[in-house]
């Protein structure tokens, strides 16, 4: 009798956290969804300041509160009744997170400063874009300023560029590598913000990083430089989900122009990015 209790508790926490075979995740699909009246789906998320972030314990973010008028728009449009768990495992892990997302089955979604690209695409099903992103190349403060890239190989004489594998931002610092600076040597750790740490204690490393992380160090008045030279305006976030997720779809019908255009979406924005960065926002379009 113990032992066959012991396997009930098991099979109960087993299926509580919405994992399947070794760690994949799993939630609903829409047509299981449809078919019962209910949903469960799995948020799994990779912080970033502005998108997806714990402040005081409290899940903040653009994506958690786009993500969350979502599932207000699922249960009144479709008469779902929808469940949300957060999995964790992957907050400071960006690598981590990318393959949770790619492996996962059903209502998984994941939540970061994700960009769309059209690799990625390939292995994954994302929503419309809701934001462009502007990636900078950042530095701590001391470091001479970069006005032009292609001094790079002079300003940053002597430095090691520190980014994630496999990243957009790796992207951006490898295509500088191959033009502007064949010998520069590139560091690989498991998160942006890893990164910017990396930055903000040694003049000798910099990053490319999204705009936000920029704008949060300023506030938390950080030693951290941004040179202009460096900067990217042609990525777009988005809402990641397996590949061929059903959920697409009506992810794409909520996010509509309509309501990227909104009160309420500028308020999300503005509340999660604050007034300085609005104002850099602004001069940029969606």
């Amino acid at each position: 009798m113990n032992n066959l209790l012991k396997l009930c508790l098991a099979l109960i926490l087993f299926q509580s956290l919405h994992l399947t075979g070794f760690g994949q995740l799993k939630g609903d699909t829409y047509a299981e969804a449809k078919a019962k009246g209910s949903a469960n789906w799995v948020f799994t998320y990779s912080e970033a300041p502005g998108f997806a972030a714990i402040i005081n314990g409290k899940k903040t973010g653009i994506t958690f509160d786009l993500m969350n008028k979502f599932k207000e728009f699922v249960e009144q449009k479709e008469n779902i009744r929808v469940n949300i768990t957060y999995e964790t495992s992957a907050s400071d892990n960006f690598i981590l997170f990318m393959k949770q997302v790619r492996e996962a089955q059903g209502g998984v979604f994941g939540l970061t400063s994700a960009t769309i690209t059209e690799e990625r695409k390939k292995v994954y099903t994302f929503s419309p874009p809701y934001i462009t992103n502007i990636s900078m190349l950042l530095s701590h403060n001391s470091v001479p300023t970069l006005a032009n890239v292609a001094d790079i190989n002079k300003i940053f004489a002597g430095m090691t560029a520190v980014t994630v594998k496999n990243s957009t931002n790796e992207k951006v610092l490898i295509d500088i590598k191959n033009k502007y600076y064949p010998t520069l040597k590139i560091e690989y750790v498991p998160s942006t913000r890893v990164a910017m740490q990396h930055v903000m204690q040694d003049p000798k490393k910099f990053t490319n990083a999204d705009f936000t992380y920029y704008f949060e160090a300023i506030q938390n008045r950080q030693p951290v430089k941004r040179h202009p030279g460096g900067d990217i305006d042609t990525e777009q976030f988005g809402i990641m989900m397996p590949k061929g997720s059903d959920w697409a779809p009506l992810l794409e019908e909520f996010m509509s122009s309509e309501f990227l255009e909104s009160v309420y979406y500028k308020k999300i924005i503005a509340d999660n990015l604050g007034q300085s960065a609005m104002k850099f926002f602004e001069t940029i379009k969606r």
